[in-house]
């Protein structure tokens, strides 16, 4: 009977590591152009399985400040290998927080009520509010990026700052209502709250890596986060995904320019 009982828990130890795989598969599919094998029946719900969006911004991010490291290494020039840095970023993205951040500026700011705000940021077209923001938030990172120091400490930091960004899109997938019936906002709606908690481990786990600027950090970025989830209620009510990568772009720009500014 005892061994009987150990291979039941043994199936379900590996069941549930199966099942986390795969729920990280699906997260880094979704968040990234990264191949990491092909996700098998059954297949997880993104709402389930956004608890690895942390991991995923760690991956990210490690990647994004690699890229900086090797273009510096090969003497090209500080602002380019920033440029060069960032453009990879979206490359392995996708752009789809970029995107968001347009959407979101052009609809909260170009829109005179909630439905015309919807009706412009699920429009494919970019509006003018959308194209400052992007050359905005781009000439921001780029100069930002470009005073980091290239040391193991930074690299630390970056990762967990990228890393706390992502976990900012979990906060507002559970606290924010989805306005739509479809679209991330509602198929990623965080319904439970054990994907935010593990998700809040591994940040604690990453963010314990970095040094004492950590907490500084995760306050601004948690300021910024709010302010992000108060517009977007006050102006449509709820999240969309659009929203969400909005959050990215704005708490992950904000912990790069604070951890600059203190270090």
């Amino acid at each position: 009977m005892a061994w009987l009982a150990l291979k039941v828990q043994e199936c379900l130890i590996l069941n549930s590591l199966k099942k986390m795989i795969a729920e990280f598969q699906l997260c880094i599919s979704f968040l990234s152009r990264l191949p990491f094998g092909r996700l098998q029946d059954p297949i997880p719900s993104i709402s389930n399985a956004c608890w690895a969006f942390p991991i995923c911004g760690m991956i990210i991010g490690s990647i994004t400040y690699l890229s900086f490291y090797l273009a510096l290494y090969l003497d090209v020039s500080l602002f380019i290998s920033a440029i060069i840095a960032l453009l990879i970023s979206i490359l392995i993205t996708g752009g789809m927080h970029e995107d968001g951040l347009a959407d979101s500026c052009d609809g909260i700011f170009g829109g005179k009520n909630k439905k015309t705000k919807l009706s412009i940021m699920r429009d494919s077209n970019i509006g003018t509010y959308g194209t400052l923001s992007l050359i905005i938030i781009f000439s921001l990172r780029v100069f930002i990026l470009s005073e980091f120091d290239i040391n193991f400490s930074s690299f630390l930091s970056f990762i967990s700052i990228a890393a706390i960004s992502r976990l900012g899109m979990l906060f507002i997938l559970f606290y924010l209502p989805p306005v739509r019936k479809n679209g991330l906002g509602f198929d990623a709606k965080v319904s439970n709250s054990k994907s935010l908690i593990i998700g809040c481990l591994i940040t604690l786990i990453i963010l314990s890596l970095s040094n004492i600027l950590g907490l500084y950090i995760i306050i601004f970025m948690t300021f910024t986060l709010l302010v992000v989830g108060y517009i977007s209620w006050k102006n449509i009510g709820g999240q969309t995904g659009d929203i969400c990568g909005a959050s990215q772009q704005l708490t992950e720009t904000v912990g790069w320019f604070v951890f600059i500014y203190l270090s």
